[in-house]
């Protein structure tokens, strides 16, 4: 079975930025962490970091030109994108146009795996919203219905919850809520997607170099689960006395919960449950680090 999400929640494409100039190539390969190189074969998928490695935000690349591209983000803040991209535009030659309204993100996800031509324009790539296996379509607003109209035929309508559930189910954080400005790629296992280690230089490439080094971080996400709603995010969790972590975002599972959670390595037991007071009884339990 396919799904793809309600109309409402069809229309929400989070950030798409059209970056072009004579530098755009040079100056896009100095600030984002995959190499550009792939982004003439399709979209790529990268991150944005501070100085310290942090994570600011995630997008694709889809190089549409020459010395032009689409950033695509399905879950940063345009402005936030936006921000970080002007940041450290000095004496490049790069234009930056927010285009957010003008284009609209089709998410399907699913057993199946249809095969049916994109409209002319339109930017298909993998998405990180509903699992693995989930494909956006993103489409000039204008042909929007168009392709719905066409998807219809070998999908059903489902909604953003049930794309959450899948996301949460396949251990896949979402930038910035589960992995944001406080930690490094490495604590959610997107050094190990998102990242190019042979590409040169890129803002917060010293941090990562060391880190791989290293090879350990002191914290990561896990997938928890319990009985009930969800506890809201930034929930704190204990196991015993200790503080051990934070969720980050969570979904309905029927009756339970699934919760992605930042956790402290430091002296976690994975086999003991989780709870939300200090000394409390556990009532959740650590399926996996992602």
């Amino acid at each position: 079975m396919n799904y793809l999400l309600t109309d409402n929640d069809l229309k929400f494409t989070s950030a798409v930025l059209r970056v072009r100039g004579p530098d755009a190539n040079s100056y896009l390969q100095g600030q984002f962490t995959q190499d550009l190189k792939q982004a003439k074969m399709g979209p790529c998928y990268g991150l944005w970091l501070d100085q310290k490695g942090k994570v600011l935000a995630d997008s694709h690349i889809q190089q549409i030109a020459e010395n032009e591209y689409l950033v695509i983000s399905l879950t940063a803040p345009a402005a936030v994108l936006q921000a970080r991209l002007e940041a450290y535009l000095i004496a490049d030659e790069v234009e930056l146009h927010d285009e957010t309204g003008e284009w609209v993100s089709v998410l399907l996800w699913g057993d199946n795996k249809p095969v049916f031509p994109l409209p002319v324009g339109a930017v298909g790539f993998p998405s990180r919203r509903a699992g693995v296996g989930a494909g956006e379509i993103l489409v000039p607003a204008a042909q929007a219905e168009a392709l719905l109209a066409q998807v219809r035929h070998f999908a059903v309508v489902g909604d953003r919850a049930a794309a959450e559930l899948a996301r949460l189910r396949a251990g896949m954080p979402s930038v910035p809520a589960d992995l944001g400005p406080r930690d490094l790629p490495a604590e959610g296992a997107l050094d190990e997607v998102a990242i190019s280690y042979t590409k040169g230089c890129y803002l917060g490439q010293e941090v990562m170099a060391r880190l791989k080094n290293l090879g350990q971080v002191r914290r990561a996400l896990h997938v928890v689960g319990g009985v009930g709603a969800p506890p809201a995010p930034g929930t704190v969790l204990y196991q015993g006395e200790r503080k051990a972590g934070e969720v980050r975002s969570g979904a309905a599972d029927g009756g339970n919960f699934l919760a992605m959670a930042m956790l402290s390595l430091v002296q976690l037991d994975p086999a003991a449950p989780l709870g939300l007071a200090p000394g409390g009884e556990g009532s959740l339990t650590i399926l996996r680090r992602v």
